[in-house]
C-alpha cells in the first residue's frame, strides 16, 4: 500500500516491534475472508462463530439489543446473519475482538479508554447514516461504513500500548493549545496515529475499505481507494467531535477537508439533519459497547 511519508524515531520504534502487537484472532481473519467472498453462505458465517461461545454469546446479545431495533428475537447466530446480513456481521465481531485486544491497563492512561470508544462508536453510527442518505449517489453498504467508522482512530490505541507517557503529552498539549490531537501528535511525536495505524492495518491484512480509512480519514483527498468511505468516515468524525464524543470534553476537532460534501453530494442542511439525529441517539452507544466490552 502506498502510505503517507513515514517518519523515523517513535514510527521505527513501533515497527521494529511490530512482533508485541497483539494479533487479530484467528476466528475474525477467517471471518471477514468468509464475509468477502461471493460464495459464502449465512451457514458458512454462522458455523465459523459457533465455534467461538463468548463471540456467539456477544452476536446474539447485540442482534436482540435497542442499539439494531429488530422487530422479532433472534435465537440462533444463523438467523443473526441472515437478518442482519455479513458486514453487519463483521462489525459485531471486530469490534469485540478489537475492545478485548486492547483492553484498559491499570495504572495512569494517556486518555480515557470508554470516551475512546464512545467516540469511535457515535464516529460509526454517523458514518453508517451518511452512507444511507447518500444511497443514490454511490453505492456503499451502511454497515461497512460502520465498521470503518469503529476502527478509523485505532492508531492511538498502538500509542498508548508502546509510547504512553509521551501520548499522554499529547493529549495534554492539544488540550492545552485547543489543537487537534494529530497537529499535536505531529508538534511532539513527528508522526500522527493514521500513520501509525498503517502498521496494524498490514500486520492484520484487514479489508482495503477499513486500511484507507485508518490511514487517511484526515486527508481523504489522499485516499487511493474507497475514497468515499474514507470521505464518510471524514465527515462522521467531525460530526463525533462536535457532539462533544472525543476524548475529553471540548477536545479540539479535525479540520474537515473542504470538499468532502462535494464529493459526497451531501448539502449542509442534510448533514445538520444527520448530526441531529445522532445527538439524540448517542445513548444507544451504551448498549453496544457494554455488550462488545464484556
Amino acid at each position: 500500500m502506498n502510505s503517507p511519508s513515514r517518519p523515523g524515531g517513535r514510527y521505527q520504534r513501533i515497527v521494529e516491534n511490530i512482533h508485541q502487537l497483539p494479533a487479530l484472532p484467528s476466528i475474525v481473519s477467517k471471518l471477514i475472508s468468509v464475509v468477502n467472498s461471493p460464495d459464502t453462505s449465512a451457514e458458512d458465517a454462522a458455523g465459523l462463530i459457533e465455534k467461538d461461545p463468548a463471540l456467539t454469546t456477544k452476536v446474539l446479545r447485540l442482534a436482540n439489543s435497542a442499539f439494531y431495533g429488530m422487530p422479532r428475537s433472534i435465537s440462533s447466530v444463523s438467523s443473526a446473519v441472515v437478518i442482519l446480513g455479513f458486514n453487519t456481521l463483521k462489525s459485531l465481531v471486530l469490534g469485540a475482538s478489537v475492545v478485548n485486544l486492547f483492553p484498559e491497563k491499570g495504572g495512569a492512561s494517556a486518555f480515557d479508554r470508554v470516551r475512546f470508544w464512545k467516540h469511535s462508536i457515535v464516529c460509526g453510527m454517523a458514518a453508517r447514516d451518511i452512507a444511507q442518505s447518500i444511497m443514490g449517489v454511490t453505492f456503499m453498504d451502511p454497515q461497512s461504513a460502520f465498521c470503518a467508522g469503529i476502527m478509523h482512530d485505532i492508531g492511538k490505541l498502538i500509542f498508548e500500548l508502546f509510547t504512553a507517557q509521551d501520548y499522554a503529552k499529547v493529549c495534554a498539549y492539544s488540550r492545552e493549545h485547543a489543537v487537534p490531537v494529530s497537529d499535536a501528535e505531529n508538534a511532539l511525536l513527528g508522526t500522527t496515529h493514521a500513520q501509525i495505524g498503517t502498521i496494524l492495518a498490514d500486520k492484520w491484512a484487514l479489508p482495503i475499505e477499513l486500511e484507507q480509512t485508518i490511514v487517511y480519514h484526515h486527508n481523504p483527498d489522499a485516499a487511493q481507494k474507497a475514497e468515499s468511505v474514507v470521505a464518510v468516515v471524514h465527515l462522521a468524525d467531525v460530526i463525533s467531535h462536535n457532539l462533544d464524543c472525543g476524548l475529553w470534553d471540548k477536545e479540539a476537532p479535525p479540520a474537515q477537508w473542504a470538499l468532502a460534501q462535494e464529493m459526497l453530494d451531501i448539502d449542509d442542511a442534510r448533514l445538520g439533519a444527520i448530526a441531529g439525529s445522532i445527538g439524540r441517539e448517542i445513548g444507544t452507544y451504551n448498549e453496544f459497547f457494554s455488550i462488545i466490552n464484556s
